[in-house]
């Protein structure tokens, strides 16, 4: 894996395939040290141009990961979804985040809360839905929300140019 990772984007698509293959049942298994391992070598991998797809057909496992004793294994789910995100699936990743917001450990509720911001605002196709995600984000997470998350939302929504946005919110 560390020979694909070196290679990057040059490495044959089947040798990235199938470490993805092979990765994904390491991902899949009970044993919390094979899951981390798996996660983390997944999401090196997800970061080489071309790789994000093999990733992604995972999704479903690593959202499974989020729920796991392990907090570490939780962690790089987190870091693992946040790779894979992109304009097809971060409305599903971001309310999946959210929803396992509600029960997440304050041990990793702040970068949750965090990641989740960025993906909102990035992948937001529809202004609505990221005033509504960071709405919760604040209700659910109030006191691990910093304070540049909730004023980049204020920012987006005064400054939105119809002001249909600001009635809305």
């Amino acid at each position: 894996v560390n020979l694909i990772v070196v290679w990057g984007p040059t490495c044959p698509v089947e040798m990235r395939e199938g470490a993805m293959k092979i990765l994904g049942k390491f991902i899949s298994v009970r044993e919390p040290n094979i899951r981390y391992l798996g996660l983390m070598t997944m999401a090196k991998l997800a970061q080489i141009e071309g790789s994000v797809e093999g990733a992604k057909k995972h999704q479903a496992t690593v959202l499974v990961s989020l729920k796991d004793a392990d907090i570490s294994v939780r962690r790089r789910a987190l870091d693992l979804l946040f790779v894979i995100c992109d304009t097809d699936n971060a409305e599903r990743i971001v309310d999946e985040l959210v929803a396992h917001l509600v029960v997440a450990d304050a041990s990793i509720r702040e970068e949750m809360v965090l990641k989740i911001a960025i993906l909102a605002e990035k992948y937001a196709t529809d202004l609505r839905w990221y005033v509504d995600t960071i709405l919760k984000l604040i209700s659910i997470s109030g006191d691990y929300v910093s304070d540049p998350i909730w004023h980049r939302v204020v920012q987006i929504v005064t400054n939105h140019p119809q002001g249909d946005l600001q009635g809305y919110a």
